[in-house]
């Protein structure tokens, strides 16, 4: 398999925010992707861009990163914080000409649009939505989180303000996943369940003997859920058929999209055994989607820590960290060999404490550079 596509060796976080216009960080689960989406969209503010950064987070950790008390589904300006917190922090930073803003999307608010946008008419995305089996479906779906962050995505990239696009930089902060491919593998994971053979089985098996099968399989169920369960189910089912079509057609644009040259993905991860196989992975899913590598953020590091020569009798603690600083370096050697020599695009060390503030943000943003 042919490696996906990667910028050259030395790529940087501005170098990135010069070329692209939409960054999308993925990841695993608690790997510091939030704070570092928040730090290149702050980064890319004060390089002059018309900034926004989204996450579709039930955790809501994008707004205790911004130090702000609510973010909601609609855009929140901050470039009026950010300008008074540059000031403090270097007053030569307070002179940025972008702005920043944030977003948390409602992902059942985002769901309930998308199906309002596919469906052929008002009443026919109305028989879906008031289904008891899509209030199910809405919740407990695998791939629904991930997918509507790629309807949102694609509804910011198309925003226009005055005749050109609102935002010269759409940061998206994947969801949280047990593995950095999820988010890839979502709009496949939808669009089977799209499929219109699956969807024609469901409203209308195929013969009388599948007919009986489900008739009385749906029996036991409607017994165990309550009445009416096999007659939502189907029709669900026939509600999915009326806007199949679309969705699919909406699919490609949103995949398109993702494989042009507007977008670039980083990858988020920390130097920690069993990190490669899962990278290797990663790497794979993009080059099969022909999307952009653009670098892998390396959180959680020991970078602040200098390797010197150790003196003639070193002491426990000086050898400690000798050796954790080398085991770290094999580690990074590994990731950067399962990623096809993709750059290492920024390399932040273990905080102290968590980023709770806008000010801790833009100190991030500077420690961005390798």
């Amino acid at each position: 398999m042919s490696p996906a596509r990667t910028t050259p060796s030395g790529s940087s976080i501005s170098a990135i925010i010069a070329k692209r216009r939409i960054i999308v960080t993925c990841g695993t689960g608690g790997v510091g992707k939030t704070t570092l989406s928040a730090a290149i969209a702050v980064k890319a503010a004060l390089a002059g861009k018309r900034a926004v950064v989204i996450t579709i987070d039930p955790a809501k950790r994008l707004a205790t990163s911004l130090g702000v008390k609510h973010l909601g589904d609609e855009a929140t300006d901050l470039t009026e914080q950010l300008r008074i917190v540059c000031k403090k922090v270097d007053p030569t930073l307070g002179k940025f000409t972008g702005a920043l803003s944030a977003i948390i999307p409602d992902t059942r608010r985002t769901f309930e649009s998308f199906v309002k946008s596919i469906a052929s008419t008002p009443a026919g995305a109305e028989r879906v939505m008031k289904n008891p089996i899509f209030q199910i479906f809405a919740k407990e779906f695998s791939g629904t989180n991930e997918y509507m962050a790629l309807e949102r995505l694609y509804a910011l990239a198309m925003e226009t303000e005055n005749g050109r696009p609102r935002y010269d930089c759409i940061v998206l902060d994947t969801p949280p996943s047990r593995s950095s491919q999820g988010f890839l593998e979502a709009p496949g994971l939808l669009a089977r369940f799209f499929e219109e053979k699956l969807i024609r089985w469901l409203a209308f098996p195929a013969n009388a003997l599948v007919a009986a099968g489900m008739k009385k399989a749906l029996g036991i169920l409607e017994r165990l859920t309550g009445a009416g369960f096999m007659t939502s189910l189907v029709d669900f089912a026939t509600g999915l058929l009326q806007v199949q079509s679309t969705f699919t057609a909406n699919l490609k644009r949103v995949m398109e999209l993702l494989e042009s040259k507007e977008v670039g993905f980083i990858l988020v991860t920390t130097p920690s055994p069993g990190t490669a196989p899962d990278l290797r992975h990663f790497v794979e899913k993009l080059s099969q989607h022909k999307m952009r590598l653009d670098g892998i953020s390396i959180n959680r590091t020991l970078s602040y820590l200098t390797q010197k020569p150790l003196p003639k009798n070193p002491s426990a603690g000086e050898k400690l960290v000798q050796e954790l600083i080398e085991r770290e370096r094999q580690l990074i050697r590994e990731l950067r060999a399962s990623a096809a020599d993709a750059p290492i695009c920024s390399q932040l060390p273990e905080f102290a404490r968590d980023v709770h503030t806008l000010e801790d943000l833009v100190h991030v943003s500077q420690a961005l550079e390798p």
